[in-house]
């Protein structure tokens, strides 16, 4: 389950990065005075693709749409696939057409036919309320749904891709929607990227993973992730199971880098370090403790050195240096001529060779 947003105008992409969003739902429209300012541009479309943030493409000119069947509905595709392709949608991704009003499915139906004469059946999507979307369902219509709580009396349609849970909530001093994600595709894109993500409705993650909080997994070993490496581990590898394929079950929580030795010089740059199975990897906005080429704020870090290395190498390099000091060493001995001596009866075949009695009558004095 990913966590994401829609809106008008959107808040400062750190801003969002920081509150953990995942994706955002962005508007195509038919251009006017009213519609120019909520249009996804290129210029936000690279944005968000950078900072990994995965756009889902919802065309929404005004709330009566809809119903004025499917001549409007074909007119509206046209619209919506070019601008979708003008912001570097790619044509096999959805594009979700909203009816944003509260009426039965039956009354939006010749609109979804003239869309899906023009885009196909396969990236037809639908926002609205429950019994929108499942109409649009039942009668084949669709292949993606966005759901509503509005107008929706607390019922979830199980086929909805993504639902629109919370409205009206400020962030950054905008208005913003709150919406999460329902399978592992939900018809995000981004340029450059895929976008897909395992969520917790993956095959196979509920095996590992529950959610305590939007935004935390608890693993079952105990164990959390959640922010922006949650998210990071959700697409890492981009195969398999993404992180869990890739990094495996977490083996600590977010540890501060100013607690290992030689790196409180960073206390208060809010960097964390985290253990997994098979990567160590760093939240690191600011790449004060390291900046490999072309890393995001969460990247693998080294694991020979610094606060990736593994803590056990530590302890047994302490229980090495006091071992060495507990041996005890003979005086007057060459320890050369012992090696060499060492080396010599390892390389002879048996105990009788000539090599071995004359290293035995030479003194190591």
């Amino acid at each position: 389950m990913a966590f994401g947003l829609d809106y008008v105008t959107g808040p400062p992409i750190a801003d969002m990065k920081a509150a953990g969003v995942s994706f955002v739902c962005r508007y195509l429209s038919y251009v006017n005075n009213l519609t120019q300012v909520k249009l996804l541009t290129p210029a936000e479309a690279k944005g968000l693709s950078a900072a990994g943030i995965a756009i889902v493409s919802n065309y929404e000119w005004y709330a009566n749409r809809a119903l004025e069947g499917a001549a409007s509905g074909v007119q509206d595709a046209h619209i919506a696939a070019s601008q979708h392709a003008a912001c570097g949608g790619p044509a096999s991704r959805p594009i979700y057409f909203s009816v944003d009003v509260d009426v039965d499915g039956a009354q939006v139906g010749d609109y979804f036919k003239g869309i899906a004469s023009v885009i196909g059946k396969g990236r037809t999507g639908a926002y609205g309320s429950y019994r929108v979307l499942k109409y649009l369902f039942d009668n084949g219509l669709i292949t993606w749904g966005w759901q509503t709580y509005a107008w929706s009396a607390g019922l979830w349609e199980p086929r909805a891709h993504i639902q629109q849970y919370l409205n009206g909530v400020s962030m950054s001093g905008h208005s913003v929607d709150y919406n999460r994600s329902m399978h592992i595709d939900f018809g995000q894109w981004s340029i450059g990227g895929g976008g897909i993500m395992i969520d917790l409705s993956t095959p196979g993650v509920a095996n590992y993973f529950t959610s305590n909080a939007p935004g935390w997994w608890q693993c079952k070993n105990g164990k959390q992730i959640h922010g922006e490496i949650l998210q990071t581990y959700q697409e890492a590898g981009n195969s398999g199971l993404n992180g869990l394929t890739w990094w495996g079950l977490p083996k600590s929580n977010e540890i501060p880098v100013e607690s290992y030795p030689g790196f409180q010089y960073l206390a208060g740059q809010h960097i964390t370090i985290q253990f997994f199975e098979r990567a160590v990897v760093a939240f690191d906005p600011d790449h004060k403790l390291d900046n490999p080429p072309g890393a995001g704020r969460v990247y693998p870090v080294h694991l020979y050195s610094g606060p990736g290395q593994d803590p056990v190498i530590a302890t047994l390099q302490q229980e090495l240096a006091q071992a060495q000091k507990a041996t005890p060493t003979v005086t007057g001995v060459d320890q050369a001529k012992v090696a060499n001596r060492l080396q010599a009866i390892g390389l002879a075949s048996h105990n009788g060779d000539a090599a071995i009695q004359n290293l035995v009558s030479q003194a190591i004095v």
